[in-house]
């Protein structure tokens, strides 16, 4: 813990942190209670503002939702603790988090009844009517449901908490963007669009579910980015806990269906389907009908469903079997001898006829073959002049086109043309991302559009394997996803993770800036190491990045975020010596930074940096002439 004190706060202990910030139990001296009291910092950089924002809009949501449930953790106050911290202070909750209780698993009844909770809870809040900003909405997703947000009572009640990301959807929208969820609960369309809806917070809720009966995730990899491509393409249904009830294992198979038609419309009907099983009621539970679409039969190439089923199978069989041998006459006649002189040539005349066979079969099999490759050919000569003439806009649909013409194929080489257009196609939306973070009035790239043109660059790698430049360019992206999650959930493993990503990609693209550009934001905003973002600066520019202004804005935000902090030091130094050292390193970081800020005015906010240089200078100078002499 950095301090005793937080504002008028007494922190006690350290909580874990269900999202964003450090949560702390505290006393709060001016209302006589103990407190959980969220942290977050305060930055001028745009992620710190946008986490800083979607925290303040959730605090509201859930201050007003606490009114009509009581499952939802009471806000009493939020704001600001200039020149640090936003803060919330909630109601304390005695208990444990789900996530200490669940190791191991925990037994079918209570894993559904803690659920059922969290569903009757949800339904408040997706259909909670209120106004923000003017702006009228009709319901709040919460958006990260996971262990660490439910708490156990000891009274065994359960407690919702933190919707400090949630989003309140409007009139007109069903969807909103959001950037802050946990990974391991994100449901794959929410990674695969960015979109947060009703549905994100039922997969939540599902896969939590699951890790109750089973006592381990449902998805598991060995690091974040084997994680996300894990979600991301899931295709097939995972084994369900084999001590789970076979009503429960049917709720769980429609909850957890890789499409998403066949899961619950809404936290009512989930939760409905819970209390009958509870109840014992299957009425309530999904249909086998229900159950059986989510396991739909394959099907073939032309579209027509395979409906055999083995008994089907064995009827035609039946019919088309000989009849059961007879026992010979006991008067038939005795063999020819002439059979017996022509059976010595038999085999001679079967081996040459089985070679003959042969040869017309391969003859056959070539033709085929050769035929089927010159219509692979053909359809994807086709698919490369829909894509390269934007004919095929959706790179969905071309995808799924490939992968059907491919699927057809016996040699590669017939489908060169559609995986180069393919794959140049899949990457131009990824140029377009990066030329766009390289530009300094640019609009800041969102994760969502990181999360986006990643997908297209996994699968432009697995077009091309051994392309350096595309396996690059992929790293990039997933240092950037790394990062802005990372900021967001202060996970030093996240960014560190980050920090291999783009040195991997370093090595595979040795002229392009972009891994060095993103190792400056990472180490100026994350790791608060100023020398190390100014060299990596530097190295961009040595493989062609012009240093434009963005650039000089991150170096000087770096240093002036290191006199800030050096100036800290220097108020809590113990002795006047101590404290003018901190004081002399703190004015020359703003020295270096108010030259770059005063190269820049009036461009993004250069002017009110330098009135902040100006004020920590004022209050060095006040803070010296304060101190008497030791």
């Amino acid at each position: 813990m950095i301090a005793q004190t937080v504002g008028r706060f007494t922190l006690i202990r350290k909580l874990p942190a269900g999202g964003m910030g450090r949560v702390f139990e505290a006393d709060d001296p001016v209302t006589a209670r103990r407190v959980a009291l969220k942290l977050i910092d305060l930055g001028a950089d745009a992620d710190s503002m946008q986490i800083v924002d979607a925290e303040r809009l959730g605090a509201e949501l859930q201050k007003r939702l606490s009114e009509i449930d009581h499952r939802v953790t009471e806000i009493y106050e939020f704001g600001e603790l200039q020149p640090d911290y936003f803060y919330i202070a909630m109601e304390y909750v005695e208990g444990q988090d789900l996530s200490e209780l669940m190791r191991g698993g925990l037994p079918a009844d209570l894993s559904a009844r803690i659920a059922c909770d969290v569903l009757e809870v949800l339904d408040h809040a997706h259909n909670f009517p209120t106004t923000i900003n003017g702006r009228q909405t009709r319901g709040v997703v919460h958006g990260d449901v996971k262990p660490r947000n439910i708490r156990i009572l000891p009274s065994g009640d359960v407690k919702v908490l933190d919707f400090g990301i949630a989003k309140a959807l409007s009139m007109t929208r069903t969807f909103t963007q959001n950037m802050f969820g946990s990974v391991a609960y994100s449901s794959p369309e929410r990674l695969n669009s960015g979109e947060v809806n009703v549905s994100s917070d039922l997969w939540a809720v599902a896969v939590v579910l699951y890790e109750m009966l089973a006592g381990h995730p449902y998805f598991e990899a060995d690091n974040p980015s084997g994680l996300d491509f894990a979600i991301r393409n899931y295709r097939q249904l995972r084994a369900m806990p084999s001590n789970t009830p076979e009503a429960l294992k049917r709720i769980l198979y429609r909850a957890l269906s890789p499409d998403q038609s066949f899961r619950f419309r809404s936290a009512a009907e989930f939760a409905n389907a819970l209390r009958g099983f509870l109840s014992g009621d299957t009425t309530s539970a999904p249909d086998d009908e229900a159950t059986r679409r989510i396991f739909a039969p394959a099907v073939s190439e032309d579209g027509a469903t395979r409906r055999a089923t083995v008994s089907q199978e064995a009827e035609p069989t039946r019919r088309t079997a000989p009849p059961a041998t007879t026992a010979a006459p006991v008067n038939s006649p005795p063999k020819s001898p002439t059979l017996k002189v022509a059976g010595k040539a038999s085999p001679l005349r079967s081996l040459m006829r089985l070679v003959m066979l042969g040869f017309l079969i391969l003859v056959l099999w070539g033709v085929y073959l050769g035929a089927n490759e010159y219509r692979v050919w053909r359809d994807a000569d086709t698919l490369a002049r829909d894509i390269a003439s934007e004919r095929l806009q959706d790179l969905d649909a071309a995808w799924q086109k490939y992968q059907n013409i491919s699927a057809r194929s016996n040699a590669g080489a017939s489908l060169w043309s559609a995986q180069s257009a393919l794959r140049d196609r899949l990457m131009h939306d990824a140029e377009r991302v990066l030329d766009q973070s390289r530009q300094p009035d640019a609009p800041a790239v969102t994760e969502s559009d990181w999360a986006r043109v990643r997908n297209e660059v996994q699968r432009a790698l697995q077009l091309e394997p051994g392309d350096k430049n595309v396996r690059g360019t992929l790293r990039v992206i997933d240092g950037q996803l790394e990062r802005i999650r990372g900021s967001a959930h202060h996970d030093a493993k996240m960014l560190e993770q980050s920090r291999e990503d783009f040195q991997e990609a370093a090595n595979d693209l040795k002229k392009s800036p972009d891994p060095w550009l993103g190792l400056a934001r990472l180490y100026i905003y994350s790791l608060h190491d100023v020398e190390h973002g100014e060299a990596a600066i530097k190295e961009a520019e040595r493989r062609g990045h012009d240093i434009g202004k963005r650039e000089t804005s991150q170096i000087a935000d770096g240093y002036r975020a290191r006199a800030e902090q050096t100036m800290k030091f220097g108020d809590k130094a113990s002795t006047n010596a101590d404290a003018q050292r901190y004081y002399d390193l703190a004015r020359d970081d703003i020295s270096k930074a108010r030259k770059m800020y005063e190269s820049l005015v009036p461009w993004d906010g250069s002017a009110s940096n330098l009135t902040k240089l100006d004020e920590d200078l004022m209050h060095m100078a006040q803070a010296g002439q304060q101190r008497e002499p030791r």
